[in-house]
């Protein structure tokens, strides 16, 4: 990652915040975005589920003996015994055997964190219990060379009520993969040379999630010839153990201005005034590996080639229904309502997913919640998005989806002559509809390791959103 996408990032969050605090309906937007936050930090775990097995049938073919209705032949001396060769045997092919895995062994010398590190050795900056370097898996294992999807955080802990200003780094939590008291593996949502540091005043509303697939492969302690780095962990149990450098600024209100873009690297906002260097920590997290590989899997989407042009416009209230599915941003948005049957008033509940399918990773501001827009006859009715700014950046990976669980959201008309479509808040009338699903994002831009793509033009303004496949509805 380069400078590009810092300062890329540090504008859409400049922009994002601007937008998302300005030129908004006189809705309740406080309360709207309190409930929000305080939800924010559990609407993001995801099961992932679903394991393909295959089975190789070999069926024999059976031949039929018909009785032989010649005449016979005539009686014949016997010969000499012969000795008829057999045969020999078709060899039977044999796999390689998978050579086993050498790991690290523990060096009491190294930093805490990095590779043949001691998981008890001491951190390079005090602790500060502010700040929770979080991780998050999916599962509780995965084999060998495949990937363990995970969700992640550098920020606030949410059992301190302290006020703190701090920087955190970009890219994410790192993890330090333990086994037996040793780190054996290294892993985050980004590369650990991109240390670029984002900027927290230290209230909850700034927050980045990281969804993402992590690799769990054997790391290189650097002078270590025998350790068979970058080969897919052994079976076995590890902990996985979050943490992050970070800078906290005790003193201030806010965190530096100098911050606001994003390119600052960890000394430099370290250097800032009123700075002091300190550790974020979380929990460990207990994972198992199973079976044995040589070889790590390619991240998903690392062959994917990005749509950059594929974009869904914002269905306007009495215009014509858009067509469904749009996958902007290379966004997939799938959604399973409870009940399609329901009465006039009453919520639509349903669970979803937005998965990120193309290379790289992207980051955007999202919304909250799945919304709606409504159809009937073919024309735009209705839509539940209100005015609010209750987004939240965040860092996707291909194949990690976020998850939204069950939300309510009653089917209520919308407001014709908005420059945004909103809801008018009045439920709609009994009758047939159809229903289209939709995310909304702002500035989605996908860092891949030779270039940064912003996929939304600056000057659109306000969101963005990617639509799932539309169901019908039936309000009684």
């Amino acid at each position: 990652m380069n400078h590009d996408l810092e300062s890329a990032l540090g504008e859409l969050e400049d922009r994002a915040e601007r937008s998302h605090r300005t030129g908004r309906a006189p809705l309740p937007v406080a309360r709207i975005a309190a409930r929000a936050r305080a939800r924010r930090r559990t609407r993001a775990a995801l099961t992932i589920g679903g394991a393909a097995a295959a089975a190789v049938l070999v069926a024999g073919t059976a031949y039929g003996l018909l009785p032989d209705r010649s005449p016979a032949p005539p009686a014949i001396s016997p010969s000499p015994s012969v000795t008829t060769q057999q045969p020999s045997p078709t060899p039977t092919p044999t796999v390689p055997a998978v050579l086993p895995a050498v790991l690290p062994t523990g060096d009491p010398a190294r930093p805490y964190g990095t590779c043949g590190s001691l998981v008890d050795a001491p951190v390079t900056y005090p602790v500060d219990d502010r700040i929770l370097a979080r991780i998050a898996p999916d599962s509780a294992s995965l084999p060998a060379g495949g990937h363990l999807v995970s969700g992640g955080e550098v920020e606030r802990s949410t059992a301190s009520e302290t006020f703190v200003a701090f920087a955190v780094p970009v890219g994410g939590p790192r993890v330090a993969v333990v086994r037996d008291g040793v780190v054996v593996g290294t892993a985050g949502f980004y590369p650990a040379t991109y240390d670029a540091m984002s900027s927290r005043s230290g209230n909850q509303g700034e927050s980045t999630w990281y969804r993402g697939p992590l690799d769990l492969t054997v790391c290189d302690p650097g002078d270590d010839p025998a350790v068979t780095v970058g080969r897919p962990l052994p079976a076995g149990a590890y902990e996985l153990r979050p943490w992050a450098d970070v800078v906290t600024y005790g003193g201030a209100d806010q965190a530096p201005a100098e911050l606001a873009g994003g390119t600052l690297t960890f000394e430099q906002a370290a250097a800032l005034d009123g700075a002091e260097r300190a550790t974020a920590l979380g929990d460990p997290v207990s994972v198992t590996v199973t079976g044995e590989a040589d070889e790590q899997l390619p991240l998903p989407g690392a062959d994917a080639v990005l749509d950059r042009t594929t974009r869904a416009g914002r269905p306007a209230c009495g215009a014509p229904a858009p067509a469904t599915p749009v996958r902007t941003a290379m966004l997939d948005l799938q959604l399973t309502p409870a009940a399609t049957t329901l009465p006039a008033g009453e919520a639509l509940h349903a669970t979803a997913t937005v998965q990120y399918t193309g290379p790289g990773r992207l980051r955007a501001w999202g919304y909250y919640a799945v919304e709606y827009w409504i159809v009937r006859d073919g024309v735009v009715v209705g839509t539940t998005v209100q005015a609010n700014d209750a987004f939240s950046v965040v860092d996707l990976g291909a194949g990690a989806p976020l998850l939204f669980t069950d939300e309510g959201r009653v089917l209520t008309s919308c407001v014709a002559d908005s420059e945004l479509p909103l809801t008018s808040g009045d439920p709609l009338p009994p009758g047939e509809y159809t229903v289209i699903p939709a995310w909304l994002l702002s500035g989605p831009t996908v860092w891949t390791p030779t270039e940064t793509v912003l996929l939304q033009d600056p000057a659109s303004g306000g969101y963005a959103l990617t639509l799932g496949a539309s169901f019908p509805v039936t309000l009684t």
